[in-house]
């Protein structure tokens, strides 16, 4: 099903720039930990260093999977039921900017993501994220209640 609105939107050129700023905020964080991997390396040993990233990236690739997959088990339980809670639609989109930190090997972005990982934060950063790119969460619930 073609959404007009949509495709609209992403010909759009100032909705398109506002991907582009957010990919601007987030990569400054890893130009940062690699700032942070220049200075410290030389001190601990950079295979030592190395080694820790990568615990970082597995640890943080599996709680965010553990912390998507408990999001949407959530909303298909409460779809089926057909209930309509925004908070946990919202959460969605700040459970997927976390998820992006945490994979993301670095120390500073590992700990952004854990700050953020805290559920009224977490909901806050996702209700914003929704709120700048104008997503209806009532308009997806009614969608999937239709097509289920």
């Amino acid at each position: 099903m073609l959404n007009i609105k949509v495709l609209y939107e992403i010909l759009n050129p100032e909705h398109t720039v506002r991907y582009l700023y957010i990919l601007l905020l987030t990569a400054l964080i890893p130009l940062l930990d690699c700032y942070l991997i220049i200075m410290t390396a030389s001190y601990i040993g950079k295979y030592l260093f190395l080694a820790v990233l990568i615990a970082f990236s597995l640890g943080g690739f599996y709680m965010s999977r553990h912390m998507i997959i408990k999001n949407l088990r959530i909303i298909r339980s409460n779809t089926d039921n057909h209930y309509y809670s925004e908070y946990y639609y919202s959460m969605f989109p700040g459970t997927v900017f976390v998820s992006i930190f945490l994979i993301m090997p670095g120390i500073i972005g590992t700990v952004v993501a854990l700050i953020i990982s805290i559920p009224s934060l977490r909901y806050r950063a996702g209700s914003s994220l929704s709120n700048f790119l104008r997503i209806e969460w009532k308009e997806i619930h009614e969608f999937i209640n239709v097509v289920e």
